[in-house]
């Protein structure tokens, strides 16, 4: 009596699973195909970005890991085509600038890396990931018995250290759900400037700007050293 309903949970076993007559690709495979298929994209077609996808990806973002588990950081989201104009402008102005400071003879070099600085611009969403040092409560308790006040260059590292995990998951994310985006520090030329457009509070700075899109450019897998190189 117990035949038939065996017969049913083996068939049906491997169509839970996945199975279309090979094996199901483990989810380190999965994850592998994410990684090695993200790229860089700077440039974008104008569809718009569904909202519940960019709220997903924040999501993901908030589940990094964090120095201390403080979570010192926040994104701010932005969607307005004025307010992403008048952030490039800002930068632009700083690109002139650091333009006419750089020697004639590496002039051209430099200037094609200054110009990607404003390809956010462009993209449906940019989102700008902002990170808090806070204090080191480690090198305030070392300091506190000298009466020497705490260094912020630990509590920064711990901050920048966090907020980075926090972009690589909003990148892979983005990936997996076929759109491009761009670790981009390169405006931060302008970091005083972008900083008064967000009305970001006190204490908190921009660590970097990530647009986000649907890609209109497929760039070629980027150079990687050897993981004899990298690894002792």
């Amino acid at each position: 009596r117990y035949l038939p309903t065996f017969i049913v949970w083996v068939l049906e076993l491997p169509i839970a699973a996945g199975w279309s007559g090979m094996a199901a690709p483990s989810s380190l495979e999965s994850l592998r195909q994410i990684i090695l298929g993200r790229r860089s994209v700077r440039r974008f077609r104008p569809d718009p970005v569904p909202p519940e996808d960019v709220e997903s990806l924040l999501e993901l973002a908030c589940q990094a890991p964090s120095a201390g588990n403080r979570q010192a950081f926040r994104f701010v989201l932005v969607t307005s085509p004025d307010l992403r104009g008048r952030m490039a402008s800002v930068v632009r102005e700083q690109v002139e600038r650091l333009r006419g400071a750089v020697r004639a003879d590496r002039l051209a070099g430099v200037a094609r890396y200054l110009e990607s600085f404003g390809h956010f611009a462009s993209a449906p969403v940019l989102i700008v990931p902002l990170h808090r040092a806070g204090v080191d409560l480690i090198q305030a308790g070392l300091e506190a018995g000298r009466g020497s006040p705490a260094t912020p260059d630990r509590a920064e590292r711990d901050a920048l250290c966090s907020v980075s995990a926090a972009i690589m998951n909003l990148l892979l994310g983005a990936q997996a759900l076929g759109l491009g985006a761009c670790w981009m520090t390169g405006p931060l030329v302008a970091q005083t400037e972008l900083e008064a457009l967000l009305k970001v509070p006190r204490g908190w700075s921009i660590s970097a700007l990530i647009p986000m899109g649907y890609p209109a450019e497929t760039p070629d897998p980027p150079p990687r050293r050897p993981l004899a190189s990298l690894v002792r």
